[in-house]
């Protein structure tokens, strides 16, 4: 009897000793049952690697059990991205587990790798960081064939059958009209002016158009257009080159072999690709791109006027 006595007052002071880690450890299970209701979180993007301006999509994946309460992610900002459709969500359901989605369309006009930070869910539950590589073109394959521009096609015309039994009699009225008043009239047309040739030269002219484009005021579009046509013209008249109906990598490649300074061909080439983003993918340099790209296309044409003059051989190999 006396043990069972001592056991009993053991096990009381046992429990009173003991009772607040007792309800600690009851309120851990409590919030970890709570908590167990999501399953997990996850960071994804449809590509890694984009041109300037073109878009990505970023899914935020929340799985939970039996429907349990939550709070979605709140995305405001991004380094480096931009923001083209934001907060666009879907909810898929498989037996107990509910799939929340959010979907965000980025793009970015920053060239080079950034990354997309984890999202925080809860304390101790973020999603995965992403890598998002931003370059101005696509790698260029030297094996792959060229692409010439193609002719335009001819398309038959035919007249509706109702109104090309009058097409003919107009036809030959109108020109025996045009002959009668002719003949009464008597003129002539008066012959063309025969056109002076120009004695300036590629390299003049070139010079001059970019300086008179230096001082204009014209917007930003219109000047990175006009600043690679002037370009373009000297290339066309000095070698013979056509680029007018080409791309910049076409113009890059036939040049290339004209170049023996590799920085200044670089910097020529990032130049042409830039003027493309501004025409066709709505890119807005700052000022100083403007005078950095207009110093880049004139030190082009003066090493090609010097580089031609002392090996005018090379006009040939191009």
């Amino acid at each position: 009897m006396k043990g069972c006595k001592l056991n009993i007052v053991d096990l009381i002071y046992f429990l009173r000793t003991h009772a607040i880690k007792f309800f600690l450890m009851l309120m851990s299970l409590m919030v970890l049952t709570v908590q167990g209701q999501v399953v997990g979180v996850n960071a994804s993007t449809d590509k890694n690697r984009i041109l300037l301006g073109e878009p990505l999509w970023l899914t935020l994946e929340i799985k939970t059990l039996n429907n349990a309460p939550f709070d979605p992610f709140k995305v405001d900002s991004i380094p480096h991205f931009e923001f083209l459709i934001k907060d666009s969500i879907r909810t898929i359901q498989k037996g107990d587990t509910s799939i929340f989605k959010q979907y965000y369309q980025l793009t970015s006009f920053d060239s080079g790798q950034w990354v997309i930070p984890s999202f925080t869910f809860r304390p101790f539950v973020k999603t995965n960081s992403i890598l998002i590589d931003v370059v101005f073109t696509e790698d260029f394959d030297p094996t792959q064939p060229y692409h010439d521009v193609q002719d335009v096609l001819d398309v038959s015309f035919r007249m509706d059958p109702s109104q090309e039994r009058w097409w003919y009699p107009i036809v030959i009225f109108l020109i025996v009209l045009v002959l009668l008043i002719y003949w009464i009239t008597g003129e002539r047309p008066q012959q063309a002016k025969p056109v002076k040739k120009s004695t300036e030269s590629a390299y003049a002219k070139a010079l001059r158009n970019l300086k008179e484009l230096k001082t204009s005021h014209i917007h930003e579009k219109g000047y990175y257009e006009q600043l690679i046509e002037i370009f373009r013209a000297y290339v066309l008249e000095r070698t013979g080159i056509s680029s007018l109906q080409h791309t910049s990598t076409d113009l890059a490649q036939k040049l290339q072999p004209l170049f023996r300074d590799e920085i200044r061909y670089d910097s020529l080439v990032q130049v042409m690709y830039m003027c493309d983003f501004v025409k066709f993918a709505k890119y807005m340099p700052q000022k100083s791109e403007a005078l950095s790209a207009y110093e880049v296309i004139e030190g082009a044409v003066h090493y090609l006027e010097d580089v031609l003059n002392k090996n005018p051989q090379l006009i040939k190999s191009v």
